[in-house]
């Protein structure tokens, strides 16, 4: 196994023709309906891995390129930039670049998470008793029990959840219905068992790593879209169809509160009841909450993942390279060097044991033990003196 940068440009292609390809399928009404949002997700993931694992396996194939290709990718590997008194190759430039872009994106989504939770911690204090209960009724359903606080906080317009080892629900400074903060608390506590917050950390890494490709922020609204569909399937499994009129109507009554004044926090790793911003798809999520999903059979859901691993499989089998024909300048030629067919030679066993190469003129060039190994490793024939 290797890595090299033909490998890596072959990854970063499969993984955004995989990302494109999905997105397209995702926005087929029929897809998301009839595939559970597992699916779509997995999916997803092994376009992560597509493009994170760049390696050359053993049975990779050099496939070689001429022409227009390989021209380019001559003038790129020789032209130099120069770089104060020194001058350096356009590649490593560039990946000095990618290093350092990436860097300030890591830093300032550090510092900002940082930051938005040290401005919230500042609302812990503010109980909401309300609140409080509803949260317990909610993870009284729920299979799984997590330690997660609720409080109020003053400076937001949305409840979201937050916090990945210290799990807290921060609730906007207004006044909810206890039948609206259950199903807020339900809505949030199934973030929090699904470790959506996770998914959410690990694709704003991504993103800040692969900042330059484009699909990656398709990859990345897709799955907030998606996380927020799975959270409403399971929030709601369990739910009469006047619960899930109810728990619409309380998503809808956020969705039309007032945007907190100033520039309210937004944690790049929350989870929110509804988002704000433009093009956030809430219709889709309304209609697949209140239709009954026609889902197909797990048979034809394994069929698709199936394939979708021998694809990644088949994306590893082969690597597109330059190639090139060495300069005939390059070549060594004398006097004493001879041109022939390995259709036309053979190997000439001696009754002393020795052996000769017999080129097509007849010409007899010994040859000792190790070349001989070379020549029958080649298929080269043996004839007996």
């Amino acid at each position: 196994m290797s890595i090299s940068l033909f490998s890596f440009l072959m990854s970063v292609m499969f993984s955004t023709v995989f990302i494109l390809g999905i997105h397209v399928l995702r926005n087929r009404p029929f897809f998301l309906k009839s595939f559970e949002v597992h699916t779509l997700l997995t999916l997803y993931g092994l376009c992560l891995f597509r493009m994170v694992v760049v390696i050359e396996l053993p049975f990779t194939i050099p496939v070689g390129l001429r022409g227009a290709f390989s021209r380019v990718y001559d003038r790129v590997r020789q032209f130099q930039m120069p770089v104060g008194k020194e001058d350096i190759e356009l590649t490593a430039f560039l990946c000095c670049i990618w290093a350092v872009v990436a860097g300030v994106l890591f830093t300032r989504f550090i510092w900002r998470d940082h930051a938005v939770k040290k401005e919230l911690a500042l609302c812990h204090r503010n109980e909401n008793k309300d609140a409080e209960r509803a949260l317990s009724k909610a993870m009284a359903v729920s299979s799984r029990k997590l330690p997660v606080n609720v409080c109020v906080c003053g400076s937001i317009d949305i409840p979201m959840g937050l916090g990945l080892f210290h799990k807290w629900i921060y609730l906007p400074d207004e006044k909810f219905a206890k039948e609206e903060l259950y199903y807020i608390m339900m809505h949030e506590y199934t973030h929090f068992c699904n470790r959506d917050g996770v998914v959410k950390l690990l694709t704003m890494l991504f993103c800040c790593v692969f900042w330059w490709n484009p699909a990656v922020y398709i990859l990345k609204k897709d799955v907030s879209q998606i996380l927020e569909i799975k959270c409403d399937v399971y929030a709601t499994q369990s739910f009469t169809k006047k619960e899930r009129l109810e728990y619409l109507l309380t998503i809808l009554r956020v969705l039309k509160g007032n945007p907190a004044p100033g520039n309210s926090p937004s944690p790049l790793t929350a989870t929110g009841l509804i988002s704000r911003t433009k093009g956030d798809n809430t219709k889709e999520r309304f209609e697949l909450i209140m239709k009954a999903a026609n889902q197909v059979k797990w048979k034809y859901q394994a069929i698709l993942l199936s394939s979708s691993v021998v694809l990644l499989a088949l994306s590893y089998s082969f690597v597109l390279q330059p190639a090139f024909d060495p300069p005939v300048e390059d070549i060594f030629t004398d006097e004493s060097t001879v041109e022939w067919d390995s259709e036309d030679v053979y190997i000439l066993q001696h009754s002393d044991t020795t052996y000769s190469l017999v080129l097509g003129n007849g010409e007899k060039c010994p040859i000792s033990d190790p070349v001989l190994q070379f020549y029958i490793d080649a298929g080269t024939t043996i004839r007996k003196e």
